[in-house]
């Protein structure tokens, strides 16, 4: 079925509006993906891969509008896919991106700089549209698509049987009646975590006027382990019988610990709270165009927790094993859900704090391994004439959660991609930030090495 065929009409589901709620010209609700190649990308025959491929995802070619029915909608409009390209001999420096507006902008753009050798892209996505897992799936078809354009092939059309039916079911928490009961003591903690602590920034942050646009405000440092590395940083989460992800958050809340420590704000009462993204997607996810089908997870620590890096971790694993056997997933869309019936909705509830977690965390996993594609000895894709050298991903950041870090695998190295917000925090001590939590990996898993932390994505 050719999503852009299809004439059903999709009201927002909770997450959406929470979304749409929390953006603001000030702090966009948009994501990012960022690819560089080395070698040639024929950029007409890869822009016609996108087109392609998003012809079957009608959430990136629709804006929202309110319906005096149904509420918030989604409604398909025939636009020209946003491009903007630009020639460079560096090819990794784009121009700031600027802010969706959803209301009158689809939530889809693609910024593409021609370097010599070199052809970077970045993928712009308004986080109403569709969640991480979603990005990388219709990423990796747009992949598949050129690089069957470039090896003579024809694209296969609809590679993955999308139907835009399933879409009616996107959100679905699998929450029953049964279930909620079942865990209703958990669920009830849960929800008493969310209401009564109070978490705090990473450093006091200056109020702003919401509705003043931020032009730079995409902003992110990158540091990756080798493969070696990354080899025994996975061999450690074995062993310890924790996952990679526990891991990742004991080291991050040690690195949001220990700055705070440094720059004098941390305090033994304060929450330091990391939001995690967790996935709601089953099998029949498999063929539902991008969209929304994520909840998310949050853990708390104090000061205190710190100073005993083993007993974090322990304490994290327990954490996160109770999180998933207790389903404690559907606690966030459940609030929403309630939420939305009370007077001001879901609106009224994200402008009561100004601070709802400390830092993100998102872990995408192996990314683009599936992908049947020639390899580079190291792992690396060959796409058509060129190859995959890096891939980088940033969640939104919001106010008063002024940092967002994405963990991702690509040709066997761990790489993090720190977004953070300069109007709150300097690069330098967004670096020293991103640097404190690789020493971390380095010092509690691994056998220490060099790291270079960059700015791939922006000149400044």
């Amino acid at each position: 079925m050719n999503g852009r065929e299809n004439s059903m009409t999709f009201p927002l589901t909770v997450f959406e509006k929470y979304m749409l709620f929390d953006d603001s010209p000030s702090y966009p609700m948009d994501s990012f993906r960022f690819l560089r190649f080395s070698g040639y990308i024929d950029a007409d025959h890869f822009l016609d891969s996108v087109k392609n491929v998003i012809r079957f995802h009608p959430f990136l070619s629709s804006i929202i509008r309110r319906d005096s029915k149904l509420g918030y909608v989604w409604e398909f409009v025939d636009s020209t896919l946003f491009v903007r390209r630009f020639k460079s001999p560096i090819a990794a420096r784009f121009p700031n991106p600027e802010r969706i507006d959803i209301f009158s902008d689809v939530g889809f753009r693609v910024y593409i700089v021609e370097g010599a050798d070199e052809f970077s892209v970045l993928f712009q996505f308004h986080h109403t549209v569709s969640d991480g897992l979603g990005e990388m799936d219709l990423i990796a078809d747009i992949l598949q698509d050129y690089n069957d354009r470039s090896n003579g092939k024809k694209p296969k059309d609809n590679p993955r049987d999308l139907d835009v039916s399933l879409l009616s079911l996107r959100g679905s928490s699998g929450l029953t009646l049964a279930k909620y009961f079942r865990f209703f003591i958990d669920t009830a903690f849960t929800t008493n975590q969310l209401l009564l602590r109070f978490p705090s920034p990473l450093v006091p942050c200056k109020k702003p006027d919401l509705s003043v646009p931020d032009n730079e405000y995409y902003k992110n440092t990158v540091t990756e382990l080798s493969q070696d590395e990354t080899n025994a940083f996975f061999a450690y989460a074995k062993k310890n019988n924790v996952t990679v992800n526990d891991v990742l958050l004991r080291d991050l809340f040690l690195a949001l610990n220990g700055c705070r420590e440094e720059w004098g704000c941390s305090k033994s009462s304060a929450w330091i709270r990391l939001s995690m993204p967790m996935s709601l997607r089953t099998n029949f996810h498999k063929q539902i165009p991008a969209s929304n089908n994520v909840t998310m997870v949050f853990l708390d620590r104090r000061r205190g927790d710190c100073f005993d890096a083993g007993g974090l971790l322990r304490g994290i694993a327990r954490e996160t094993r109770w999180i998933k056997r207790a389903e404690q997933k559907h606690v966030l869309i459940l609030s929403l859900n309630i939420c939305n019936f009370l007077p001001g909705g879901i609106d009224r509830m994200l402008r009561m704090r100004e601070c709802r977690a400390t830092a993100v965390l998102s872990n995408l996993g192996r990314v683009f391994d599936s992908l049947p594609f020639a390899k580079m000895p190291d792992g690396r894709l060959i796409v058509g004439k060129a190859t995959l050298e890096e891939v980088d991903a940033t969640p939104p950041i919001r106010f008063g959660t002024i940092i967002s870090t994405s963990a991702l695998t690509y040709a066997g190295k761990l790489r993090l991609i720190q977004r953070y917000d300069a109007k709150n925090i300097n690069q330098q001590d967004a670096e020293k930030l991103l640097q404190t939590y690789i020493k971390n990996i380095t010092n509690n898993s691994i056998t220490p090495n060099n790291h270079k932390t960059s700015n791939p994505t922006s000149d400044n």
